[in-house]
């Protein structure tokens, strides 16, 4: 098991993405409430069932499994509404990428910093192309925004990204 402490902002000025390969993501989830989600993905050409408990705002603990094509196609029905997107890993120490969403989720970019600690988290100096932090918002983890009626999602665009 391990930790995941991370915190996540609006995008303000695109960073050139160029020379940045994407890693596509299908994800669904199979359970989640407050506190706990599991939930199967492809990332690129692996398949994975993650279980992820939040112990805070800013950490969770993560167990991560490799899975068969098979078994991702079966248990991703039980999963419903799809999230899509790719993802751009521009650095690491810490860990800096570019979320961006397609399908029902289309207009939202964010990125994601991880940390090896809070303190380093609650350190961090945001650069200035980093828009509104979202760490705790509605869009945050994809376990809320999957929830989101296309009207709540269109207002928080409008409301976050005029």
């Amino acid at each position: 098991m391990a930790d995941e402490i991370e915190r996540k902002f609006l995008i303000k000025k695109m960073p050139d993405l160029s020379g940045f390969e994407p890693v596509a993501y299908e994800r669904y989830y199979l359970y989640r409430n407050s506190t706990c989600e599991l939930r199967v993905q492809k990332k690129g050409s692996k398949y994975e069932i993650e279980r992820k408990e939040m112990v805070n705002p800013l950490t969770a603990k993560k167990t991560k499994l490799t899975i068969s094509k098979g078994e991702f196609e079966r248990l991703k029905k039980i999963g419903g509404k799809a999230i899509l997107r790719e993802g751009f890993f521009l650095s690491s120490d810490p860990d800096i990428s570019i979320k961006i969403y397609h399908g029902r989720h289309e207009g939202l970019k964010k990125v994601e910093v991880e940390f090896k600690s809070e303190e380093e988290a609650k350190a961090f100096k945001v650069p200035d192309w980093f828009g509104e932090e979202i760490t705790d918002s509605i869009v945050s983890r994809d376990s809320k925004l999957v929830d989101l009626s296309d009207e709540e999602f269109q207002n928080f665009l409008r409301n976050h990204l005029a």
